[in-house]
C-alpha cells in the first residue's frame, strides 16, 4: 500500500469551509474529498453538458412563450424568482468557473422575458 503523507494546501476562510461542507456532505474527511475531487475523470464530456444544457434552455424558453402567449406570463415570473432565490441561498451561481457569468445570467433575465 503506497503511503499517504501530509501536503500543504492554501485556501482562503471561505474556501476552507467551503471545502469542509462539501467533504461532509459525501461523507469524507476533507483532505480524501480535496484528493478524490482532484483525481477523479470529469463525469461527462463537455460537449454532452453543453447539448443537455443547450436543450433544458431550448425547453425553457419554448415553456415561458407559451405561457405567456396563454397570458400566464406571471406563473413564468413566479417561477423564475423562485428558483433564483434558490440559486442565490443555495450560492450555485458562484460556483461557475467565470466569476462574471453569474452577474451576466442574472442581467439577462432582468429583461421581463
Amino acid at each position: 500500500m503506497t503511503e499517504r503523507r501530509q501536503r500543504a494546501l492554501m485556501a482562503t476562510d471561505a474556501e476552507w469551509e467551503r471545502m469542509g461542507r462539501a467533504a461532509e456532505a459525501c461523507g469524507m474527511e476533507r483532505s480524501r474529498y480535496v484528493v478524490h475531487r482532484t483525481l477523479m475523470p470529469d463525469a461527462l464530456p463537455a460537449e454532452v453538458l453543453r447539448r443537455a444544457a443547450r436543450e433544458v434552455l431550448v425547453m425553457a424558453l419554448l415553456e415561458e412563450r407559451r405561457l405567456r402567449e396563454a397570458g400566464a406570463g406571471e406563473a413564468w415570473d413566479d417561477a423564475c424568482a423562485a428558483v433564483d432565490d434558490w440559486l442565490e441561498r443555495e450560492g450555485v451561481l458562484a460556483h461557475l468557473t467565470d466569476p462574471g457569468a453569474a452577474n451576466r445570467w442574472k442581467a439577462a433575465g432582468d429583461d421581463g422575458g
